[in-house]
Parts: structure tokens; C-alpha cells; sequence
């Protein structure tokens, strides 16, 4: 079993415009057709089973156009959009803005008459190569389309499978991961005794071959997305950038929990104090106790970097610029996410690290600045025990000079070391707690009267912190920022942490840099 999230699939029909209400602001159609085969979308077709949709027609559904989170229309919400399942599909009511009266005008003419949805796939069957999607697990918009015919699944159909240049290792994780689904999604058939191969012999390009499809097929003069939902590669894409972005990233890496979210903010519930129980005697009244709750809003700030090159590098290098370019964007992009997510300010545009989160508790090595020892450590350890978080769930996060002291650390001179001998395996763990290094911790902060120049190290419950996402990580192209010849690519990503028990971090100051 793959587990890799799935990432919202796209899919581009004709609008039914059945006419304009009295009010003349109301398109009328069908976001998706039940029974329809789809086209060719990469090796296989598609159906969608009525009443697929029925989990998801009490969601908070956008209307948008052309998938522009920008340019929202109406919402299940507000009431401006409703959806319904009838015998033949999705059917969708828009109620226009009054100040789209273009939108209007355009429908009305027929210049736009395309439609399109973005969703989640709950439940599906597969016979051969024509997947029946079932159950609809998330439907996230339905947009009016202006290109009707160059749609999302067309797309698709040329970066989701297009033949590599090459033969790809097997571990590659963009063809393990699509090798693992297809494997889990096709039995294995007999007919006759003899026994159909299974489509997951097919190679699967890797993440730069997909990525380097998707650059050269942009146009000059265009400026496009390319791992966005709306984008020229398939969601899945984005999702697979942020797997690698949290293995670069040492506090993603960490295993803290991450949220997904399309909204500019979100708000966390929390518990801000516990519901207390009491002994009672049998058949005794028993006097209610609730917990007292609170909210914490997260507020996703964007990381972006842009790079400059020409399209003759991209045409002629070896490796493909595509690979130098995805690996360095990735690297300097997990850095400075490692950076906030420690050391962050909490003032716009900077996200709220570690250091910063209230309520956190605090372990000040010494007034005026020493080395680290595990004796710190372990009060450290001691403190979050003290808030009930298992030894399991700790993690701590050091600077790497303070990983070499605590490793030359000995019993005595002449001693044998405290935290394993050298010509060993080094560990990676200290009392049972897993301990990873980042370079981006701070090393100028001063302590005390003397002002000695220190370093903090934090340990923290893995469940205490909560990076929330909104756009994984985002790839663009520009061609037509630069003169002729030359192209823009730009990443970005969008993120903020929260800490819903700041009880469960410890930071731990004063560590001589």
C-alpha cells in the first residue's frame, strides 16, 4: 500500500447551459456525467459511478474560473453555487456576481462553454485498463473553463506517462510511488491460463523527466504553473515535491504533523484546560466537567526563490538542467523553512518557529553560557515527562558544533566516551530520544552580564507541533518576463506552525557557539 496522499485529480467537460434565469445571472450545467468514458487519460479511461458525489454535496464548494483561487463566483457556502445528483450528474447552479456581467455575456454566446472540477477519489473498481471511480472522497471546486478543449485530462495525458528518455532505477521514488499504486489497483488476470501482465511493468518517468516535459511544452510569451492544480504536470506532482521537501527539511523530517488547507487561514481548536474526573460513590450523582476549549489560527506565509536560465541550457544540458535545478530548489528551500520553522520572528511575512511559540517551557543551561552535556539533556527529557509526552514522541533538534561536543564528551581524560565509542556506528539518539542536526539554528544569541555568545537546542513532542501547509510546493515557469531566448522559473510554497500544547516544547538555552 502506497503512502503517498492522494492529490486532487481534474477533470474538463462541456458546460450544459440550459439558458439564463429571469435575473439573466444564473449558468446552469453539469460539472460531471455519470456513465461517460473519458478519454484516453495516460494508459487508462475513466467512468463515474452515479452517486458518487452524494458524501460530498454538503461540502464547502468553490466556484472559480479557470481554477484561480483568485477569482472565486459563488460558494455552496454563501448560496451563490449549488450543487445536486440527479440520474445524469453533478449538476451545478451558478449564481454570477453582478459586477461579471463579461461572464455573463460570455456564456450567453457560447465563448465559454467549458466546465471543470477538481476532486478526490474515494472509492474506485478497475476492469483492465477503465477505472470506475465510486466514491467522491473530496470535491474541492468546479470552475468555468475558458479552453474547453485543451483540457485538464489532455494534460495529463502527456506528463502523466510520456516515454522516458531512458530506463529509470528502480528506486526511484516518483516510479515506486506510481508503481506501487497501479500494483495495488490491478489484480492479477487470467483468461484462458494465461496470465495478463500487469501494468505496472510500464516504466514511469521520474520527477525531472515530468518536469522538464512540463517546461518545454510552455510557449514563449506564456506564464504557467506547473505543479499547481490548475497546472501543466498532475497534482500528484506537488505532492511528491513536498515528500522530498520533508526529507531536505530536518523539521519536517521529524515527523510533526502536517495539515493541508486551501483557505488563507485556518483556525485549530485546543484544549486550554482539561475535563476533570472525580471518585463517586455507586448510584452518586455525577457532577459534569467539561473541557474549556481554544482556538489557534494559522496563517500560511509564503517562501518563494527565482531562478533565471535560457532555454538553450535547458535543451542542451547533461544532466538536464531540469535535475540541477529540482535538487537545488528543494535544498535552498528546506534551509530557509528549517530557519522559520526554529527561529521564526512571527512577523509577517515570517512564520512563528520555535523559539517564538508561547507558553513554551524553557531550560536555561547556565547564566552565563556553557558547553551542552546530557545532564541538560536529560532535564530536558525530564520536563516534557512531566507533561505526560512518551519518550517516543520526543525529538530533539541541536545545532551540529553542539553534536560534537556532546559526542567527545567522556567519564574522565583518559575515560571512555559517554555517548558511544567512535570506532562504532555513531548514535542518533540520546536516552532514547531520536536527535537530528540543523545548521540553521541560531549561534548570535547573548546570555547573561557577560554577554556570551550562545545557541538554544529544542526538544518537542512530535504531536505538540503542527506545520499547516497550503500549496506544497509550486513550480513556475515565465517566458515571457525575459527577452527572446531567456526563462524564468520560480518555486514557492506556502506554510505556518502552530503548536496546539506549547507545554510540549522545551527550548533549551544557553549553549556556547
Amino acid at each position: 500500500m502506497s503512502n503517498h496522499p492522494r492529490a486532487p485529480e481534474q477533470r474538463t467537460v462541456d458546460v450544459d447551459v440550459t439558458g439564463l434565469d429571469a435575473r439573466g445571472n444564473t449558468v446552469h450545467g453539469f460539472a460531471a456525467v455519470y456513465g461517460a468514458e473519458s478519454h484516453d487519460l495516460g494508459g487508462y479511461t475513466e467512468t463515474i459511478a452515479a452517486g458518487a458525489f452524494a458524501g460530498v454535496l454538503d461540502a464547502d464548494v468553490r466556484a472559480l474560473l479557470n481554477h484561480d483561487p483568485n477569482v472565486v463566483l459563488g460558494r455552496t457556502r454563501s448560496g451563490t453555487l449549488r450543487l445536486a445528483d440527479d440520474a445524469r450528474g453533478l449538476r451545478f447552479e451558478l449564481d454570477l456576481p453582478d459586477s461579471r456581467a463579461d461572464l455573463r455575456e460570455a456564456v450567453s454566446r457560447g465563448d465559454l462553454d467549458g466546465a471543470s472540477f477538481r476532486f478526490v477519489v474515494g472509492d474506485e473498481t478497475w476492469d483492465g485498463d477503465r477505472r470506475t471511480v465510486t466514491r467522491v472522497a473530496e470535491l474541492h471546486d468546479v470552475t468555468l473553463a475558458t479552453y474547453p478543449a485543451y483540457p485538464a485530462a489532455s494534460i495529463e495525458l502527456r506528463s502523466r506517462n510520456p516515454k522516458p528518455a531512458k530506463p529509470e532505477k528502480e528506486n526511484d521514488l516518483m516510479s515506486e510511488t506510481a508503481t506501487e499504486e497501479r500494483t495495488e489497483r490491478t489484480e492479477e488476470q487470467r483468461n484462458g491460463g494465461l496470465r495478463v501482465q500487469d501494468r505496472a511493468a510500464a516504466p514511469e518517468p521520474t520527477i525531472e523527466q515530468r518536469i522538464e516535459t512540463a517546461l518545454r511544452s510552455v510557449r514563449r510569451g506564456e506564464s504557467r504553473a506547473l505543479t499547481t492544480a490548475a497546472a501543466v504536470s498532475p497534482g500528484e506532482l506537488s505532492t511528491v515535491l513536498f515528500d522530498r521537501l520533508r526529507a531536505s527539511s530536518v523539521v519536517l523530517g521529524t515527523g510533526i504533523k502536517t495539515l493541508t488547507t486551501d483557505a488563507d487561514s485556518i483556525t485549530y481548536p485546543v484544549l486550554s484546560a482539561d475535563a476533570v474526573p472525580a471518585w463517586y460513590a455507586e448510584a452518586a450523582a455525577i457532577s459534569p466537567s467539561d473541557p474549556t476549549f481554544g482556538t489557534l489560527t494559522a496563517t500560511p506565509r509564503k517562501l518563494a526563490h527565482l531562478v533565471q536560465f535560457s532555454n538553450e541550457v535547458l535543451d542542451d544540458s547533461d544532466p538536464s538542467i531540469a535535475t540541477v535545478l529540482n535538487d537545488h530548489l528543494l535544498r535552498v528551500l528546506a534551509l530557509k523553512l528549517d530557519a522559520g520553522l526554529l527561529e521564526g520572528s512571527g512577523s509577517a511575512p515570517e512564520v512563528t518557529g520555535l523559539k517564538n511559540i508561547s507558553g513554551k517551557q524553557t531550560l536555561n543551561s547556565a547564566t552565563n553560557g556553557q558547553q551542552p552535556t546530557l545532564d541538560n539533556i536529560a532535564d530536558a527529557i525530564a520536563l516534557l515527562e512531566a507533561v505526560n509526552v512518551p519518550i517516543d514522541r520526543m525529538r530533539l533538534v541541536v545545532h551540529p558544533r553542539n553534536v560534537s561536543t556532546l559526542r567527545k564528551a567522556k567519564a574522565s581524560t583518559a575515560g571512555s566516551f559517554l555517548w558511544g565509542e567512535p570506532t562504532a556506528v555513531s548514535p542518533r539518539n540520546i536516552f532514547g530520544v531520536p536527535v537530528v542536526t540543523s545548521p540553521q539554528l541560531a549561534t548570535s544569541e547573548t546570555l547573561g552580564t557577560s554577554g556570551a555568545v550562545t545557541n538554544s537546542a529544542y526538544l518537542f513532542d512530535t504531536d505538540s507541533v503542527v506545520y499547516v501547509q497550503r500549496s506544497p510546493i509550486e513550480i513556475e515557469l515565465d517566458r515571457s518576463r525575459l527577452f527572446n531566448s531567456d526563462q524564468s522559473v520560480r518555486a514557492k510554497l506556502r506554510g505556518d506552525l502552530i503548536s496546539p500544547t506549547p507545554s510540549g516544547i522545551v527550548r533549551i538555552t544557553g549553549f556556547l557557539a
